[in-house]
């Protein structure tokens, strides 16, 4: 089935959305990743045999949305995501599930939400990625400044990962780790201690920072970054499924 469509920002956004009971869950994907992938696709699964509100979605310049990767930035990409969450469902509940760079976005756009945020679950999220995780060097401002992004090796992509000026701007005001964190919401963070992308104490670290006093941090030993296999699915869709069936 086609996604739909929603024109935002200068970019068409693609989107799967199925009404149904309890806050609405919204997955967010990680970097130069999609809506199609497994870990969406299987909460997309549970919704649909739940009779639960499910969105999926693209950030411009990323799937099957318009726009281009590199004017992309993680405040561009919550503004993405919360307009289309607004096109869907103007009021009610929320319940975030952000993957990776998706955690950054969910945390972000948790705080925007403010009151409609019923939960969030956070799958090795990775927050101020681009201060902890880049370690950018004087070429990569360079390359940055004569074409507009720089790449990173990557186990994801043979060709690497590019990076772009906007993102890399963007990213002073999206920073979440040097304070507290003013959710109040649930939280549950995933996270598996084989990964190599996002350090595991990470989720720690963002648990001490939320103001909720409702977050648990469930650590996978033998977990690595993409926690797809079907155990680690299990796992995620039993946080997902409590978290959504204790909200009204």
């Amino acid at each position: 089935m086609a996604p739909d469509f929603l024109d935002h920002g200068g970019a068409r956004l693609a989107y799967r959305h199925h009404s149904g009971t309890g806050p609405l869950v919204v997955f967010l994907p990680g970097y130069m990743s999609d809506m199609t992938g497994s870990k969406a696709a299987a909460i997309a699964d549970w919704a649909a045999a739940h009779g639960r509100a499910m969105l999926r979605l693209d950030y411009s310049g990323c799937g099957a949305s318009g726009g281009d990767f590199l004017d992309g930035s993680i405040g561009r990409w919550v503004g993405d995501a919360r307009a289309v969450i607004d096109h869907v469902a103007p009021a009610g509940r929320v319940l975030l599930v952000g993957s990776s760079m998706g955690g950054w976005v969910a945390l972000r756009l948790g705080l925007a939400l403010g009151g409609r945020l019923a939960g969030l679950v956070g799958i090795a999220a990775a927050p101020d990625f681009t201060d902890w995780g880049l370690a950018i060097t004087a070429a990569d401002h360079a390359d940055m400044a004569a074409r507009g992004w720089f790449t990173r090796p990557s186990d994801y992509d043979p060709a690497g990962y590019r990076y772009s000026r906007a993102l890399i701007e963007d990213a002073p005001a999206q920073m979440l780790m040097g304070g507290a964190i003013a959710i109040t919401a649930p939280v549950r963070l995933l996270h598996g201690q084989c990964d190599d992308a996002v350090p595991w104490a990470l989720s720690l670290d963002i648990a001490e920072r939320l103001r909720s006093d409702d977050v648990q941090v469930t650590l996978v030993k033998d977990g690595d970054h993409r926690l797809s296999r079907p155990q680690d699915l299990a796992l995620l869709l039993r946080i997902a499924a409590d978290l959504a069936e204790g909200t009204p």
